[in-house]
């Protein structure tokens, strides 16, 4: 599995596609729904207490997944607990990710940076 992560906009969309060679028909943005690539999962984190049943099982379909997050650990804590408790589990879940990615990559300005792997 790849983990791709990066503020919004950076281009991890276009990367991903990139990378793969797939085409945005191999793309979803829930991954209860498995595709190879799956995007926005920090939005997908805001409504999912444990992600872990649908990860796991995305993975288990596309162990060569690309799973694509918007950094959100960055800049000012928020005042309201229920984005704090999200930005939370984006942030352990990138973790836990990370850990189990044959490689992790961080993208700014559309320029990739290599964290782990090859």
């Amino acid at each position: 599995m790849t983990l791709i992560i990066g503020g919004a906009g950076q281009g991890k969309l276009a990367f991903a596609l990139r990378l793969t060679g797939l085409t945005e028909a191999h793309v979803t943005r829930d991954p209860r729904c498995p595709q190879p690539i799956v995007t926005g999962l920090a939005q997908w984190l805001r409504d999912t207490e444990d992600p872990w049943p649908a990860l796991n099982a995305l993975l288990a379909a596309y162990p060569d997944a690309c799973l694509l997050c918007d950094e959100v650990g960055c800049g000012v804590v928020p005042m309201d607990g229920g984005d704090r408790r999200w930005r939370e589990r984006v942030g352990r879940t990138c973790c836990a990710l990370a850990e189990r990615a044959e490689r992790v990559i961080r993208l700014y300005c559309g320029i990739p940076t290599i964290i782990k792997g090859a």
